[in-house]
Parts: structure tokens; C-alpha cells; sequence
């Protein structure tokens, strides 16, 4: 079944406003007028009748993040909300692992199960897995005395030892890179080494390394579960011809391996891989997601070779480059600079289309969605990105519940709690990052509270 999500009265009223400006005011002071109307819908926030969209939390510095710790943790709204038998336990559990995330990741600041306080010294410390983040991999501060013949084939960084979320260690790692990719219980990470090797990292230190079979560039990612370990090609060599620079028909593959290093499949494209955003895999290892250089999506079963599809998500050649599975691993949300979409994959049918009447060229959306895709976060830049604004819209069973705009980064992805009743906005892509902050933490509820 497909849905359209319709045009709410208060984005009707918006444009009509606009186009009253342009036809009522001197072409001198239309786009004063505009820029007035944009100033103030920049200040709109909306929430539908039988919800309440609550802010719990704000961090903008890590000034707000010592000041909200400074009595303990969990924070005394944290803990109500933890002790809250209303709310699933799984949706809960998540929201405690990401705030833990975020006062290590910035304060290399943990609290144990009695809630005291250990610090670590890093260089820097950052997620594992992406969703969950329930471990932390740590660089040790200073140069590793570790061997060169005793580490992998790489110049990026040096070992380091995993975390779990309340500071306990519970593993070493080979190498502690940005770029590493860990399973959700850390007993699996990887990470390119030596230009070209496939290399696994297991939690006892110890680690394997595998020649990839084509040369160029490469990027790895682990599954959720750990099931999966895929290493994409997305800068190939030898895709032109040095002399008349012709395209030569190569193009970068991706291969599927197990946790011990065993190939499982492959995917070979037709075009090249996009290198703007790392491929994705549901949290089951079933599936792998990449953008193509020719805007679709490349959508392929990991276990077998050459099964891949192209998911039709371009639009007048803009595509769609921001893409994530939802944490059950059945529906995938793909947007970028295109109309957002989320797409049920048992039934390869379009559920939700995004109808954003303020979609423009410099514009570009993200989205993300709980389990079974319930509730929708959708946020659009709007603008050039050094002068953008960020749109927030939130959907509960394709209705719109919720919409929120403003000018700060943290509006920038909203992560969604696998059952819909947390939404975290945080800039793009933290875990590359030095901070978990700016991070805005917000609760759905359904009815009125009491």
C-alpha cells in the first residue's frame, strides 16, 4: 500500500502568504517581505492534537554537559524516565546507552552501576556501534610501544581497548581508527588496512588481515548482530584510461564476509559506489545499502553473489544520498536532495512519501524511523549549508505530529528509539566527529499526559 503524506493547513496558510507577499508588495520589497515570512515560520513549532512532542534535554557546549552531571547520573529526569514502566524497556535501555555515549564521548566521563564517576584519559574515545552504542572504543593517550610486526598493515592510529557503557574494560582492539566498524556487543570490528586488506579485530587483541581482490579505495562497515562484515571498493583503480581519460567500464565491488574472514558474497554494480556517505547494513546482516554515482541504490542480499537491485530513488538526476535502515532491519529511509521516501522491504512498496512544499534546490533531507517504521523523523536543510536552517517533522502513522524549525546543527539528524518514543537530534554523523554535542533529547507521548 502506498501513502502520500498530505500538506498540513499550516504549511497551506504558509505558502499562500508567501505568494500574497509576491503579488502585493513592490518588486523591491518582495524579498524583504520573504525574508520576514522565512524569520518568522524559522520560529514555528507545531504539535498535533493528542501528542505531546516534551524536550528533556539540551546540550549546546560541553559546559551544559558537566553542569547536567554535576549531581550524579542518571540526571533526576533521566531516572523517572528510566524507572517508567509505560514507556518499552527497549526504548528505555537505548536512550540510557546514547546519554552514557555522549558524556564519554566529550567528557571521557563514565558512571558505573552505583553511579559514581570514572574518567579516562584518551586521546579520544567514540562509539563502536552506531545505533545502540553500547561499547566505546578508547585511544590511549600518547604513542602505543606496540611493534610494528605485532599490528596491522596501516599508518592511522594505535591500539586500543573497548568499554562498555558504564567504564568497564572488556576487550583490546588492534587498532582504534574513526573509521573502525564494531559489532553491538564488541566481539567483531574492522577496518581497511594497508590501502587494500580486509582486516577483522576481535576483542582479545588479536586480529586477521585479507588482500581485497581489486586495488583502489575501500570502506568497511559491521552489522549489528556481527553476523556481516562487508568491505566496499568506492574509489577503484583504473576506472579511466591514463592517456585519453576514458571511463573503462571498472567499477568498485562489494564483498561479504563472516566473522572469521570467510568470504559469503559479493555484489558487483554497474556503476561506480558513492563515496559521500558509507554503505549501510540492517542490523540482521541480511541486506547492504550504498548510493551508486548514478543516483539509485544499490539494495543487495549479503549472503549471496551478484543478487543485487537497483531501488529506483532519483529524481530529475538529483538522487538521494542519505539513507538508513530502520533498527528492525524492514524498512529502508532514503531522502538527500530528492523527495524522502521509506520503503517496507518485504514488500518492496513505498509506505511514506515526504510532501515538503519548501523542497528547493540547495535543500537536502534526512530521515530515519523506529521498528516497523511507526513513527518518521524527517529533517531538511533548508538553504545553502554555511546559511541553512533545519526543519524537524516528526510522523506517527504517517500523520504529522510534530514540526519544528530552527537555525542550530543539532536539528541536523534526528535518530529515532526503536519503538518511536525518543527522538534524538544531533549534528550528522558523530561518530566521525570529536562531540556528541549539540544533542537535543525529546519524548513523544501518545495522549495527554496527566
Amino acid at each position: 500500500m502506498f501513502y502520500r503524506t498530505g500538506r498540513t493547513s499550516s504549511n497551506t496558510l504558509q505558502l499562500a502568504i508567501m505568494l500574497l507577499a509576491a503579488t502585493s508588495a513592490g518588486a523591491t520589497g518582495i524579498m524583504d517581505r520573504v525574508q520576514e515570512i522565512a524569520e518568522h515560520l524559522r520560529s514555528q513549532e507545531f504539535t498535533a492534537e493528542g501528542f505531546q512532542v516534551i524536550e528533556l534535554f539540551r546540550a549546546e557546549t560541553t559546559e551544559d554537559l558537566e553542569a547536567a552531571v554535576s549531581y550524579g547520573y542518571p540526571m533526576p529526569w533521566l531516572e523517572e524516565i528510566l524507572s517508567d514502566e509505560t514507556i518499552p524497556e527497549e526504548d528505555r535501555y537505548w536512550l540510557d546507552c546514547r546519554m552514557r555515549s555522549i558524556f564519554a564521548q566529550d567528557l571521557h566521563l563514565f558512571f558505573d552501576q552505583d553511579g559514581n564517576r570514572i574518567s579516562v584519559e584518551a586521546d579520544f574515545i567514540i562509539p563502536g556501534e552506531d545505533y545502540w552504542r553500547e561499547h566505546l572504543m578508547v585511544n590511549p593517550p600518547g604513542d602505543s610501544d606496540v611493534s610494528a610486526n605485532l599490528r596491522p598493515t596501516t599508518i592511522y592510529a594505535d591500539p586500543g581497548y573497548i568499554l562498555d557503557r558504564f567504564g568497564n574494560q572488556v576487550g583490546e582492539l588492534a587498532e582504534v581508527f574513526r573509521f573502525v566498524s564494531m559489532s553491538r556487543d564488541a566481539s567483531i570490528a574492522a577496518v581497511i588496512s594497508g590501502g587494500r586488506n580486509a582486516c577483522f579485530m576481535y576483542p582479545d587483541g588479536s586480529f586477521r588481515e585479507i588482500p581485497l581482490p581489486r586495488p583502489g579505495g575501500y570502506e568497511s562497515v559491521v552489522s549489528a548482530n556481527g553476523e556481516v562484515i562487508a568491505f566496499e571498493c568506492v574509489s577503484p583503480s583504473g576506472t579511466r584510461d591514463p592517456y585519453t581519460l576514458e571511463p573503462t567500464g571498472i567499477t568498485g565491488e562489494v564483498y561479504f564476509f563472516n566473522p572469521s574472514g570467510n568470504l559469503i558474497g559479493n555484489a558487483d554494480p554497474y556503476s561506480i559506489i558513492g563515496a559521500d556517505e558509507r554503505g549501510k547494513l540492517s542490523s540482521d546482516g541480511r541486506l547492504f545499502c550504498d548510493k551508486l554515482s548514478t543516483g539509485e541504490l544499490l539494495l543487495c542480499q549479503t549472503g549471496m553473489d551478484n543478487q543485487s537491485s537497483l531501488v529506483e530513488m532519483t529524481e530529475g538526476g538529483r538522487g538521494r544520498s542519505s539513507f538508513e535502515f530502520s533498527p528492525d532491519g524492514e524498512f529502508l529511509c532514503a531522502a538527500g536532495f530528492s523527495i524522502g521516501l521509506v520503503v517496507n522491504l518485504s514488500t518492496n512498496q513505498c509506505i511514506w512519501e515526504s510532501m515538503n512544499i519548501f523542497q528547493a534546490v540547495n535543500d537536502m533531507s534526512r530521515i530515519n524511523c523506529s521498528n516497523g517504521a511507526e513513527c518518521i523523523a524527517c529533517v531538511t536543510s533548508h538553504g545553502p549549508y554555511t546559511e541553512c536552517y533545519f526543519e524537524l517533522e516528526v510522523f506517527i502513522d504517517n500523520q504529522l505530529i510534530y514540526r519544528n524549525v530552527a537555525e542550530e546543527s543539532y536539528n541536523e539528524e534526528t535518530v529515532v528509539s526503536p519503538n518511536g518514543h525518543f527522538i534524538l537530534s544531533q549534528r550528522d554523523d558523530v561518530k566521525t566527529g570529536d562531540s556528541g554535542i549539540p544533542t537535543v533529547i525529546r519524548q513523544i507521548s501518545r495522549g495527554d499526559s496527566e
